[in-house]
C-alpha cells in the first residue's frame, strides 16, 4: 500500500479528535511512534521564526515524519534541521522540494508575497498544505487558491488557530446560538505603542542568502530598502496590521456571524509618523447585509476599544460583538460576557428627590442575561493536530482555505478603500469589486515575472 494511500484510509478516533478540538495537545501526550505506513511526511517550506514555531508544533506528533526543509537563508535551513532532528532533506528552491515523492503535505511558513504561487504549486503537485495567514498577498490570487484546492482534491488549512481554540469555539456558539442577541455591531483592533528607531541595515543580502529567490514576485528592490523600510513599509510586501491581525480577528467576526464577505468598504486614516506606504493609523468600516464590523488600528497608542490599556508587549487588540442582550470580547486570553441593561419602571412610583445618577426610587435595572468569564486555551498544538487528522481522514479541516480566502478579502478590501479614498463596492458571488476599475486592478495585483500564479 502506497504511503498517500494509508493516509486515505487511516483516522484517529472520534474521542481523540473531540478531545483535540477542546485543546488537548496530542504532542505532549506520551504516545508511541506511529508505524512507517501511519505516518506524514512533511515538508516544511519557510524556516524562519514562525517557520521554526510552526516545525516544533509538528514535530511533537508521533504520525509526523518531517522529511524536508526549504529555506533561501542558510542559517534558517540549518536551524531548521536541527529543530527536525538532523535527517531532513535540504533545499533552497521550494519547487524542488514539491518533487520529492515522501513530502505528503507542506508547511509554508514564507513571507505573504509567496504563499499564493506556493500553495497552488503545492496543490498541483498533490500535495497537502498548510499555510500561513494571510493566505495571499491580493484578493483574486487568494480565490485561485481556493480553485486550485478544488481541483486537485487537496487538503489546505489556514494557519488562523484561534479557530481551534476552546473558548473562541464557544464565543462562537454563543454569537450564532443568539445569546447575546442580535448583533448589529462588531468590532475589532489593533493598538500598539510607538516603536522606536532601529539599527539600519548596511551591506546587502547577509552570506547565504538567495536574495533574487526571496523577492520572487515582488519588485526587485535591493536588499537594504526592503529591509530597513519595505517589507513592512510597501504594499509590494505587506498588508499592514489589517491583515497581519486582521487575518485572525476579522476570521472569527465572519465566523460567529455566519457571512463571507460584505457589500462595500469604507476606510481612512494616514501616516503621520513612520514611513513608507502602508498608514499607523487607520480606520475601516465594513456594511455587511445585517450588520456594521469597524477595524482600528493605531502604532502609537495601546488603549483598546473595550477599555484595556494595552499591558501586553504588543498592545491590545481583540474583537467585540455588541448584540441586544448583551457584549461578548474575545481574545486569545479568553472571554467575557457583560449583560445588556433594560430599565424597569416599578408599578406604584415614588417620588423623590433629584440624584445625579438618576437611581431615584420608582425604577430599577435588569438583563436577559448573566455575566460570564473565560479563560484562554490552547490553539496552536490542536490545530496542528487538526490538520494531521484531515490529511488522514481527507476531511476539510476548521480553518479551510476558503475561510481563509473570506478573512484575507475583507482585510485587502479595506486597504484597497484607504489606498483609493473611496468606498469600494464588493460582488461575494461573483468574487469581483463592483463598479471599479481601479479598485478591481488592486485586487488583482502585480508580479514580477517569471513568477505569477496559476489561472490568473
Amino acid at each position: 500500500m502506497k504511503r498517500r494511500d494509508a493516509l486515505k484510509t487511516t483516522a484517529l478516533g472520534a474521542l481523540m479528535g473531540g478531545e483535540l478540538a477542546f485543546g488537548q495537545s496530542a504532542g505532549e501526550a506520551e504516545t508511541p511512534r506511529s508505524p512507517a505506513s501511519d505516518r506524514i511526511g512533511i515538508g516544511m517550506i519557510g524556516t524562519g521564526n514562525f517557520g521554526r514555531a510552526n516545525l516544533r508544533q509538528f514535530v511533537k506528533h508521533a504520525d509526523v515524519d518531517v522529511v524536508a526543509v526549504c529555506d533561501v537563508f542558510r542559517p534558517n535551513l540549518e536551524e531548521g534541521v536541527k529543530l527536525a532532528g538532523g535527517k531532513p532533506k535540504t533545499y533552497g528552491d521550494y519547487r524542488r522540494l514539491l518533487e520529492d515523492k515522501d513530502v505528503d503535505a507542506v508547511v509554508i511558513t514564507t513571507p505573504e508575497h509567496w504563499h499564493a504561487i506556493m500553495c497552488i504549486d503545492a496543490c498541483d503537485a498533490g500535495k497537502d498544505v498548510y499555510v500561513e495567514k494571510p493566505v495571499a498577498h491580493h484578493v483574486q490570487d487568494g480565490r485561485l487558491m481556493v480553485d486550485a484546492a478544488r481541483r486537485s482534491n487537496r487538503i489546505v488549512q489556514v494557519g488562523t488557530q484561534q479557530r481551534s481554540g476552546s473558548h473562541f469555539q464557544r464565543a462562537v456558539k454563543y454569537v450564532q446560538e443568539g445569546k447575546i442577541g442580535e448583533v448589529y455591531y462588531a468590532a475589532c483592533w489593533n493598538h500598539s505603542p510607538m516603536q522606536g528607531p532601529r539599527k539600519p541595515v548596511t551591506g546587502g543580502p547577509p552570506e547565504g542568502m538567495d536574495w533574487e529567490m526571496w523577492l520572487g514576485p515582488a519588485p526587485k528592490l535591493p536588499y537594504d530598502e526592503v529591509w530597513n523600510l519595505g517589507r513592512r513599509g510597501y504594499w509590494d510586501f505587506w498588508g499592514g496590521m489589517l491583515t497581519e491581525w486582521g487575518s485572525h480577528l476579522n476570521d472569527i467576526v465572519l465566523w460567529a456571524m455566519n457571512v463571507q464577505a460584505p457589500e462595500s468598504v469604507a476606510a481612512i486614516g494616514g501616516r503621520f509618523h513612520k514611513e513608507g506606504e502602508i498608514p499607523d493609523t487607520l480606520q475601516v468600516t465594513y456594511k455587511f447585509p445585517k450588520f456594521v464590523l469597524h477595524y482600528s488600528v493605531l502604532h502609537h497608542n495601546t488603549f483598546g476599544l473595550n477599555g484595556d490599556p494595552g499591558a501586553a508587549r504588543f498592545g491590545s487588540y481583540g474583537m467585540q460583538f455588541h448584540g441586544t442582550k448583551g457584549t461578548l470580547f474575545i481574545d486569545r486570553g479568553g472571554f467575557r460576557v457583560t449583560p445588556q441593561t433594560f430599565r424597569q419602571e416599578e408599578p406604584e412610583r415614588v417620588d423623590g428627590p433629584s440624584v445625579p445618577d438618576m437611581r431615584a426610587p420608582g425604577f430599577y435595572y435588569t438583563s436577559e442575561i448573566l455575566p460570564e468569564q473565560a479563560d484562554s486555551s490552547e490553539q496552536h498544538g490542536p490545530h496542528v493536530r487538526a490538520f494531521l487528522d484531515c490529511v488522514k481522514s481527507r476531511k476539510r479541516p476548521i480553518a479551510e482555505i476558503e475561510d481563509g480566502y473570506n478573512a484575507n478579502t475583507v482585510c485587502r478590501l479595506g486597504n484597497i478603500a484607504y489606498r483609493l479614498g473611496r468606498t469600494v463596492r464588493w460582488d461575494a458571488a461573483k468574487h469581483e469589486v463592483v463598479g471599479d476599475p481601479e479598485a478591481a486592478r488592486l485586487a488583482v495585483g502585480e508580479y514580477r515575472a517569471p513568477w505569477r500564479p496559476k489561472g490568473l
